[in-house]
């Protein structure tokens, strides 16, 4: 049972959450099949098989810049996403399930290079820096705040923080858009995420995160139109790319 879908349902019956879990059970169902008929070990030749699987979906150079654990998760994407090009009627949500995780290592790797430098290291300062005074701002916004802090806490501090990418997401969108001075890890959060192409970053990072929320975890309607899902499979590959260079290379 997918989380998404359990977070979805509001149903009183076992048949009800059958009934909403079955795309996931088909999907899971025929995961043995997907990987028999993919041609992710040709053995010799397989090197010239992912760039031709590539070739009019995202650069080359874009994907021999990525390290190899998150090349091998774009090429199983590619792969699978040139499967299902050829079965009509087919839910392309499964292709972005290989990024999913390296996409989230790599924005985790980016909140703890910029902040972990910053924490303190008196448990006592710790305790105050991730609770910080919330005054100064709205009311109606003190809970995200508040729920923020706990998420940075849990990733710095236990390193069990949730969703990386939406933590990531968040903390660009308050170093460069909100103006609500707050102090404490905010104040790190502040300084260490306004950074040059940061915007870009931002952008890119938003829209990945929506639309793993919207038609990946959640799957709020079915990508089934295969222009719609190599556009946003380039996207999330390119995106991706710009992570891994910004945790390669700082910017100030």
């Amino acid at each position: 049972m997918p989380e998404g879908v359990f977070q979805r349902f509001h149903g009183g019956t076992f048949s009800e959450l059958a009934r909403m879990c079955a795309p996931a059970l088909h999907d899971l169902t025929n995961a043995e099949k997907f990987r028999e008929e993919l041609p992710l070990f040709a053995g010799l030749g397989m090197l010239e098989t992912q760039v031709a699987e590539a070739k009019g979906l995202v650069d080359e150079k874009v994907l021999s810049a990525l390290p190899e654990r998150l090349r091998k998760a774009a090429d199983e994407a590619i792969s699978l996403f040139r499967f299902f090009e050829k079965k009509p009627g087919v839910n392309y949500a499964p292709v972005f399930t290989a990024l999913l995780g390296v996409v989230d290592e790599t924005a985790k790797g980016l909140i703890l290079q910029k902040l972990t430098p910053r924490m303190p290291g008196n448990m006592q300062e710790q305790k105050d820096w991730f609770d910080p005074y919330f005054g100064p701002a709205d009311r109606r916004t003190i809970p995200h705040y508040e729920q923020l802090a706990r998420n940075l806490k849990k990733t710095l501090v236990y390193r069990n923080g949730v969703s990386p990418l939406g933590l990531l997401r968040n903390c660009l969108e308050y170093a460069l858009n909100d103006n609500t001075k707050l102090t404490g890890i905010f104040e790190a959060v502040k300084g260490e995420f306004r950074f040059s192409g940061g915007r870009e970053l931002l952008v890119c990072v938003t829209e990945i995160n929506d639309f793993r929320n919207t038609r990946v975890a959640h799957q709020e309607s079915p990508l089934t139109d295969p222009v719609a899902a190599k556009k946003f499979l380039a996207a999330w590959i390119i995106g991706l790319n710009r992570l891994w260079q910004a945790v390669k290379t700082p910017v100030a």
